[in-house]
């Protein structure tokens, strides 16, 4: 969400923090609606900025020039998310963006091993973390080398600030909105974002992208057809709708459509209940909201959905497009959607942490058709794949 070189306005001038540019243009609108909070982009912005700040204030930035850490390497200091979803998630993420320091997604799942093993391993300078999970973090704090921040976000548990932690938003109210001068300028398409995966593959790990390349690769921030929007006024004047990003944060899936709506202008809204899937709680959030796109993962979350839907309860006129990604969604499950919700797309995506979107399929069909910008190489990577191509490749 912070990079120059995006794909609005090339032809004008460039902005080097995408997620404000929009705001300059969307500032009264809703940027980000969770249960009593309704947040415009102009007072998300000032949050945003004022966590930007206390990162700062606690030392964490970008330690090395971009230029010379090797391409597997971060020349930048980590920020845990380790966190239920919430408007502190996302306020930390684009919050620690602006502060040239890179947040890491913590599953919030793991035990106190796993836990110890994924902090050290993404060297983590800070951690936001919410109450309930501070005694699992207490188990591995001592063993952690440098870690200069602990913002704890009070939940329903009611656990007492952890020793050495601040309270979020404590730590936000005596920040200032004002960035550092020179901060801005130093912006940059070569920051990193980093997910983590969940070590489906081996030990969890992470990926690196350029920002500059993950907004157009996994975002999609483009016009419909493929070309680059023209200005942020007409970027976010084409976005008046609300996604809800049903899944936890903590995975690449969710996180996603919450940036990837707000690359285009939109609203994200969080459903009250984030411990647990909910189904009512999602469609009275759906209906209260009048939010257009939905995302889910596959059956394990269709399913519950669909028996709550078809119990008859909701209103969801305004709901158009359903997405899905990470996991199966059955024909059987994509056909009750469609009959239950007329006159909305189901759309299923295809795509991976190291590479972000790469096909889609809309409806029930059962074939996936290339995103646009996808490409099939050779495996020696030396030439372009085509249809008529019979090799196999990467």
């Amino acid at each position: 969400m912070v990079g120059e070189g995006t794909t609005v306005g090339r032809r004008g001038a460039q902005h080097r923090c995408h997620h404000e540019a929009v705001a300059a243009v969307a500032a009264e609108r809703d940027c980000l609606v969770f249960r009593d909070r309704r947040l415009s982009w102009a007072e998300f912005t000032e949050r945003s900025r004022r966590l930007a700040n206390v990162v700062l204030g606690a030392g964490l930035g970008a330690r090395r020039p971009l230029t010379e850490p090797a391409g597997w390497e971060s020349g930048q200091d980590h920020l845990a998310l380790y966190l239920l979803n919430g408007s502190e998630y996302l306020e930390a993420m684009i919050g620690a963006f602006k502060a040239r320091v890179a947040p890491v997604n913590i599953n919030y799942r793991y035990v106190a091993e796993e836990l110890g093993y994924v902090l050290r391993d993404a060297s983590v300078r800070g951690i936001v973390v919410h109450s309930r999970f501070t005694p699992t973090l207490a188990e591995v704090l001592g063993d952690l080398d440098d870690v200069w921040l602990v913002l704890q976000v009070p939940d329903e548990s009611g656990l007492p600030l952890m020793e050495g932690a601040c309270w979020y938003d404590e730590a936000l109210a005596s920040a200032t909105t004002e960035l550092p001068a020179g901060l801005a300028e130093a912006w940059s398409g070569d920051d990193l974002y980093i997910l983590y995966t969940g070590g489906t593959t081996g030990m969890p790990k992470g990926v690196l992208w350029r920002q500059a390349d993950f907004l157009v690769a996994a975002l999609g921030v483009r016009r419909r057809g493929g070309g680059d929007w023209g200005s942020y006024e007409e970027l976010a004047e084409g976005a008046r709708r609300g996604t809800l990003p049903c899944a936890p944060f903590m995975h690449g899936a969710a996180h996603w459509n919450a940036l990837s709506a707000w690359a285009s202008g939109g609203t994200v809204v969080v459903q009250s209940v984030v411990d647990r899937l909910d189904a009512a709680d999602v469609w009275q959030t759906c209906e209260r909201e009048q939010v257009t796109a939905l995302q889910i993962v596959g059956d394990a979350f269709a399913r519950p959905l669909l028996d709550e839907l078809r119990t008859g309860r909701y209103e969801l006129g305004r709901l158009r497009h359903l997405l899905t990604g990470g996991a199966v969604l059955s024909p059987a499950s994509k056909a009750a959607f469609v009959e239950l919700l007329p006159g909305v797309t189901v759309v299923d995506v295809l795509g991976s942490s190291e590479a972000g979107r790469q096909a889609m399929q809309q409806g029930t069909g059962s074939g996936f058709v290339p995103d646009a910008r996808s490409a099939v190489l050779s495996e020696g990577l030396d030439r372009l794949l085509g249809p008529a191509d019979d090799e196999v490749g990467w």
